[in-house]
């Protein structure tokens, strides 16, 4: 015993043996301290069956109750009680109601027999059986009998697929299984890949760089909110699906469905039914490609006078059907105006029964470049209901032999060490057009190799090569910059801005500065970059001398439409035609209609007054012919759609009193119109292979012409040479005009242009423009060397085109702002002295650099002048 504590009490063995209490739900048989798993024998058995005991017990309890109570009710109703008085007179009672029968007791209940306990006895027995014995089968069944449950919860109708295929199944739960843990969130668990700091940093450098908005914003969530790559991909996704809704959306009254037309040449087959050989087929489109395109303008008709139009379209040739086509298909009700006979642009040579009648000749070369994004853009206004394109078909210009071969250029003094006209002349081909150019410019004129990879990825010590790919960024950026002058800014982007930034600058700034040490690849870039004009790089824009670059250089080479212009344009004017429009050929314009302004729009603000190009313009109302007749828009959304050019359109067309009272577009002045060109017709007899010609188009360019640099000899710098030379005198300089003078500069910098201005004694030069056979600016095309169904149309018939610019013999300058220039009077006539005396020497340079023309024997020159502004 220890000290300070009490002893400690112990349990006798006779508390220790008592018997604890029982629960107070339990069973009967129950023995404190053993467990039965046998719930049903040992609970529910026993309670169910006193319950159905006493169940049975109350029915025949209540059973015995009515007997009992049957049997008194039937033994009073044998005798009649009654109350008599003292003289024994039955006294009257009020007559009651008789007793209702006892009710017998319910005979459905669950337990009413003895039968009933030991049904209810071996029921149970039998379920205590089945969940007592060892194999615990029951388990089996209920969870069969879950599972069914649970499919039907989660699957429904799905659930005999979900049956059928089990690894579905498996694949759904893994996924919810990720989905609970999280592996789906658009966020990484980690948080953002790089720190914040680092992520600022590059933000600001894409944003330096010109990286559009919506790419940093993107860049942003992926960086700085740790955005998963799968949701940044989303998010891209999302948004371009976003951005070709947009774009689908309709505009204006452009109905839900675009009109399905036919192809052109359907009616002239007689319909899709008409049972026609392959033979005849072929001559029936042939015939329509006879024919000009658009009905011929008859004063009489004053039907285009009595109706007013959605729209009213001014010009010839595919661009302007083009542009009416989709207006047509839009559900625009039009009607195109030409002032030509032939609305493709194309001109017949002959009279009467001659045999050149029929023979169209394309004066204004249907070249086209980058053809896959042209057919796309083509695809909406010609497609039917059997053939995107309409029935119109390209043929890449030149052969396998000659590498599709499509311009030849002849540069005077490219190529060689004299300074006279003679050169080497540079073909043009699609078969690896950078690559090949590269090592053209690298094998003939003296410049570096390109890389070994020659897709542009490696430019080597090839000058050309980068310049070449340095004009084809620039050049990506075209479509979104001439967007944003139709529509707001949201199609802007850095590419756009380096067009745009192109735009205001001159070629010959961008050769020297990327060309500064081989004057050859300066002379051959500025060559490519205006071929179709007579301007020098320091005249020329650099946008359009990029954009013709690009054109020319391009993979895809040069296709021209099979049938012509005219296949192309008749397929057009039917898809006019069949939406409800009218294409009108040979129609006299004089002048443009418009509507007169309200008082409160001729109010004009403060600054207005002395500047009549601001302020509110009046609208176009419609067009009014040279016989009088005026066609007109409607008034609610009408337009009139000019085609014909910049300086035709708000020069020729604009009346006087609205262009003295609301001013010119601010651009007009500071724009030239070109020189007038002079086309001769030249027919020829024989195939091109009998006059072994090619569809490529042959040009010679005094504007490219070697420039000659010079260098300082006791600084050596270098100035700059012009590149080309002057033919049209149109660098005439008046008294105190400023002029553009270069700088001397280092090696390899560009010049800086400095403005001085000239002697108020100076005079202006009185040099004129004349051509000059083997000098001045030509080129020579063959469209029928271009058209593969040529020969089979017109047989052994070939057709050349020669185009020059029209000299001071034919044209006068006027010298304002713009520069315009107008026809001499007779100019046009083909039997003046002038005229033969152009042709003469016109056909003598042809001959000279197409020899195998002479001498042929089968050849005859029909020749026939067109000026064009």
């Amino acid at each position: 015993m220890r000290m300070g504590r009490p002893p400690k009490r112990r349990r006798d063995a006779k508390q220790q043996t008592q018997t604890q209490n029982k629960p107070k739900f339990s069973s009967p048989t129950l023995v404190v301290g053993q467990i039965s798993p046998d719930v049903v024998s040992s609970i529910l058995g026993p309670a169910l069956t006193d319950l159905a005991v006493q169940s049975v017990e109350e029915y025949a309890d209540a059973v015995l109750a009515y007997e009992h109570v049957s049997q008194f009710a039937a033994e009073k109703g044998e005798g009649v009680e009654v109350e008599v008085d003292l003289d024994g007179d039955i006294i009257q009672q009020q007559q009651q109601q008789p007793e209702q029968p006892p009710m017998p007791p319910p005979s459905q209940r669950v337990f009413s027999s003895q039968l009933d306990i030991e049904n209810l006895t071996e029921l149970l027995t039998s379920t205590s059986q089945h969940f007592s014995t060892s194999t615990n089968a029951w388990k089996v069944h209920a969870n069969a009998a879950k599972f069914e449950r649970l499919l039907d919860e989660k699957y429904g109708r799905l659930r005999p697929f979900i049956e059928s295929h089990p690894n579905v199944e498996i694949f759904i739960k893994n996924v919810q299984r990720k989905y609970a843990m999280g592996a789906f969130s658009p966020f990484r668990k980690s948080g953002p890949p790089v720190g914040k700091t680092t992520s600022i940093m590059l933000l600001f450098m894409m944003h330096r760089n010109g990286v559009r908005m919506d790419a940093l914003v993107l860049a942003a969530t992926f960086f700085l909110v740790g955005l998963q790559p799968w949701a940044l991909v989303g998010l891209v996704i999302l948004g371009k699906w976003e951005m070709d809704r947009r774009k689908r959306k309709r505009i204006g009254g452009m109905p839900k469905r675009i009109a399905t037309v036919e192809s052109y040449y359907v009616s002239a087959l007689g319909g899709d039914d008409a049972n026609l050989s392959e033979e005849e087929e072929t001559k029936a489109k042939y015939a329509i490609l006879d024919t000009p395109v658009g009905t011929k303008f008859n004063p009489a008709d004053l039907s285009l006078r009595d109706e007013e139009y959605d729209v009213i379209v001014l010009g010839s040739g595919p661009e302007t059907l083009y542009a009416a086509a989709l207006l047509a298909r839009g559900g625009k009700k039009l009607v195109v105006l030409s002032p030509r006979d032939d609305v493709s642009g194309c001109v017949t040579m002959g009279d009467g029964n001659s045999a050149w009648k029929k023979i169209p000749f394309d004066i204004n070369g249907m070249n086209v470049t980058h053809l896959s994004r042209q057919q796309e853009l083509l695809a909406p206004a010609l497609c039917t209901t059997t053939d995107t394109q309409g029935g119109i078909r390209f043929s890449r210009i030149g052969s396998n032999l000659d590498g599709y071969a499509h311009s030849i250029l002849s540069v005077p003094g490219l190529g060689t060490d004299n300074t006279s006209a003679e050169c080497i002349p540079v073909v043009l081909n699609a078969t690896g057009s950078l690559a090949s150019l590269a090592e053209y410019c690298s094998a003939c004129l003296g410049d570096g190799f390109p890389g070994v990879d020659l897709d542009g990825k490696d430019n080597g010590n090839s000058n050309s090569l980068s310049y070449l790919n340095a004009c084809n960024q620039i050049n990506a950026g075209s479509a979104d910059y001439y967007l944003t002058k139709l529509f707001d800014a949201s199609f802007k982007s850095s590419e756009s801005n380096a067009y745009q930034e192109a735009s205001v600058r001159t070629a010959s700034a961008f050769l020297n500065k990327c060309l500064p040490l081989n004057t050859h690849v300066r002379s051959l870039m500025a060559a490519i970059g205006m071929m179709n004009e007579n301007l020098c790089p320091d005249k020329t824009s650099m946008a359009a001398h990029v954009t013709n670059i690009c054109a020319m250089t391009s993979e895809e080479g040069v296709a021209y439409p099979v049938g012509g212009p005219r296949a192309l344009c008749h397929a057009l004017t039917s898809v006019i035609e069949q939406c409800g429009g009218k294409v009108v050929a040979g129609v006299t314009l004089q002048e443009l209609l418009f509507e007169k302004l309200g008082e409160k729009e001729t109010k004009k603000n403060d600054g207005e007054e002395n500047d009549p190009s601001k302020g509110p313009k009046p609208k176009c109302k419609g067009i009014r012919l040279q016989n009088g007749m005026d066609i007109k828009v409607s008034k609610d959304g009408g337009s009139v759609i000019s085609m014909l050019g910049f300086i035709p359109t708000f020069l020729n067309l604009l009346p006087a009193e609205t262009r003295t009272a609301h001013g010119v577009p601010p651009g007009l002045p500071a724009i030239s119109e070109r020189r007038p060109l002079i086309k001769i017709m030249v027919g020829l007899k024989g195939t091109k292979a009998d006059l072994n010609v090619t569809g490529a188009d042959w040009y010679r360019l005094p504007n490219a012409s070697l420039p000659y640099d010079e260098m300082d000899q006791a600084t050596g710098q270098i100035r700059f040479g012009r590149i080309g030379v002057d033919e049209g005198g149109d660098d005439l300089t008046a008294e105190g005009e400023a002029t553009e003078e270069t700088e001397t500069t280092s090696v390899g910098r560009r010049g800086k242009q400095s403005k001085t201005v000239a002697p108020t004694t100076a005079k202006k030069a009185t040099r004129r423009c004349k051509f000059q056979t083997g000098e001045s600016w030509m080129k020579v095309s063959f469209p029928s060397a271009k058209d593969p169904s040529w020969s089979d149309r017109y047989g052994s018939i070939s057709t050349c085109v020669v185009t020059v610019e029209a000299c001071d013999d034919f044209v006068r300058a006027f010298d304002t702002k713009p520069r315009i220039y107008s026809i001499l009077k007779g100019a046009d006539n083909p039997t003046s002295g002038e005229m033969g005396r152009l042709m003469e020497r016109v056909i003598k340079d042809l001959l000279q650099t197409f020899p195998q023309l002479e001498g042929k024997g089968f050849f005859r020159f029909f020749c026939a002048i067109q000026i064009s502004m």
